[in-house]
This record gives C-alpha cells, structure tokens and sequence, in this order.
C-alpha cells in the first residue's frame, strides 16, 4: 500500500512545537483526546509539564522536551532522543512562533534576525531534523506549519511579522511538492486573532510603541471569537484530508478571498480608507 497522510491519530507519534499555551495546548490536547503518542516541545518547562498532565489525564502518553527552536543543535538533540524512543515521528507540527509590531525602517536588525530565527529557522530546523527520518520509514505521514493571515497579508505595521510568515507560506507550498511522492502530506494553517496568551507577548517597537497601539492590539484580541480548540479542531481535518491552506476564522478567510478577487478593496481596508 502506498503510503499516505494519516486520518486515524491512535498510537501515531506526534510532536508539537509551542506546546506549552494557546494553540500549541490545544493542539496537544486535541491529539491526545483521539490516542496519539505525544512529545511536547517549548521553553517554559513548568507550563509544558502541565500540558502533559492534561493530555496524560485524557488517557495519552506524552513526554515533554524544553527546548530552543532557535539552536539547530539543539533541535538535533532532540530528534536523537524522539527517534531513540521508537523511530520516526508521524505528525510534525511546527507550531511555535512570536509577534513583533513595527514599522520597516524602525526595527532594529537584531529583532529582525531574532523573530526570523524563531519563526522561520525554528520550521527549517525542524524539518531538518525530522523529515529525513519520515522519509526513510516509508509510512507516510503529515507536517503542519503553522502561519497566520498574516501569511498572505501584509498589514501596515506587521511587516516583520509578516515577512517570517509569507517565508513558512512558500517553504510549505515547496515542501508539500517535495514531499508528495513520499506520501507526506504537508499542510499550511493560518487563522485570523485567536483568544490565546500571544496578546501579551507582542513586542512594539519605535513610534508603534505607544500605550494607543497597545490598546489596539488589546481591542482586537478582545473582539476576536475564535478559540485555539477552533484552530486545533480544524487542524487535525486539515492533516486528515491533507489539504494545502486553511484559513481558520471569518476575518482570515475573508482576507483570502478579498486578496485573490478584491486586491485594491482589501488595501483600502488594511489602510483604513
């Protein structure tokens, strides 16, 4: 039989990036609910351990690994110690990312480089690790990486975010091609604001740094109804039908399409007039 992405997640072996909040949680939780093997990767060791005592309590076996994405040894490292356990993985999902406001010219190249290396370097250096052990098992399997709206739309103010999430659009899009013969599939996720603790997390920079734009930020994440289990639930369908890109949440999926058949209109929109 030739292999193929997975729809049935029992006793499948799965890691998760960005495990230890927000979608990451719920994207741990709902794997554990339908039987997966897990292994739960983030910096905050205390909040990963209490992520697994909720999957373990769902009835899964999960193991948690603190570990900086960023470090290519140390993502090594980790694969060393996922294989030693029992071979390939089945399901990778690159979930773990941050969010940087700011204009272009007013953020400095440091946190360029630094937001890149997370949310760029951290997928290569997780498919570097991991995809060749897929590929040798000859049982297919699925990668997920996780964008955003802002994948395919770049808001004013965003560009260095955006910038690292239209990088994972395209390396996806290449990786999905790259992978079809072996019976990967590879899949591109990208909700609109999702109610998780990135809110707080966002860092502005020069004259976006100001009290009336975190107000802003506040006001969106506030107004938002989507829920990381939403953004999970959907995943999961995702891997199962191994579909390219899925937008997840009304404001992102109208900006697709906006996008695709209303280019000016939605520019006019992202200005505010």
């Amino acid at each position: 039989m030739k292999p193929q992405p997975p729809r049935d997640f029992r006793n499948r072996r799965v890691l998760v990036t960005g495990a230890s909040s927000g979608i990451g949680e719920a994207l741990a939780l709902a794997f554990a609910a339908e039987g997966a093997r897990l292994w739960l990767v983030a910096r905050d060791a205390a909040r990963l351990e209490a992520v697994r005592a909720r999957c373990a309590a769902l009835g899964a076996q999960a193991t948690v690994h603190s570990a900086d994405l960023t470090d290519e040894a140390a993502v090594q490292r980790l694969a060393a110690a996922v294989h030693g356990d029992g071979g390939a993985l089945d399901v990778l999902v690159n979930n773990a990312g941050v969010v940087m406001g700011g204009l272009c010219w007013e953020v400095e190249a440091a946190d360029w480089r630094r937001l890149h290396e997370i949310n760029v370097m951290g997928v290569v250096h997780g498919i570097r690790a991991f995809v060749p052990q897929m590929i040798a098992a000859g049982r297919g399997g699925a990668i997920v990486n996780m964008a955003s709206v802002s994948g395919f739309v770049g808001a004013r103010g965003m560009a260095t975010y955006s910038a690292s999430k239209f990088a994972v659009a395209g390396l996806t899009e290449s990786l999905r091609g790259e992978l079809h013969g072996h019976g990967i599939g590879v899949s591109l996720i990208c909700p609109a604001f999702v109610k998780t603790p990135i809110q707080e997390k966002v860092k502005l920079v020069g004259s976006l740094d100001t009290p009336k734009a975190r107000a802003r930020i506040d006001r969106d994440f506030a107004k938002t109804s989507l829920m990381p289990e939403v953004v999970a639930a959907r995943t999961l369908k995702a891997i199962r039908g191994n579909e390219a890109v899925v937008t997840v949440g009304r404001d992102a999926t109208a900006a697709r399409l906006l996008q695709r058949y209303a280019p000016a209109l939605l520019e006019r929109l992202l200005r505010g007039r």
